[in-house]
């Protein structure tokens, strides 16, 4: 086998997984990354609605 061949069977090897992957590599980061922003934002909805339900104190 001559070199510039097995380079092309490993890029074959290599690369032919990677592909059929990406597509779901790529769903996940993006499901993480909405996941977070959502959370980010509900977190910040329920401290804004806690600040203004928040009982003044009385003082003694």
């Amino acid at each position: 086998m001559t070199d510039t061949a097995a380079a092309v069977l490993v890029a074959v090897l290599v690369g032919g997984p990677a592909v059929m992957l990406t597509p779901f590599w790529l769903a996940r980061r993006s499901s993480e990354s909405h996941a977070n922003t959502t959370a980010r934002a509900i977190r910040a909805e329920l401290a804004a609605q806690a600040a203004v339900e928040r009982p003044k104190e009385l003082t003694r």
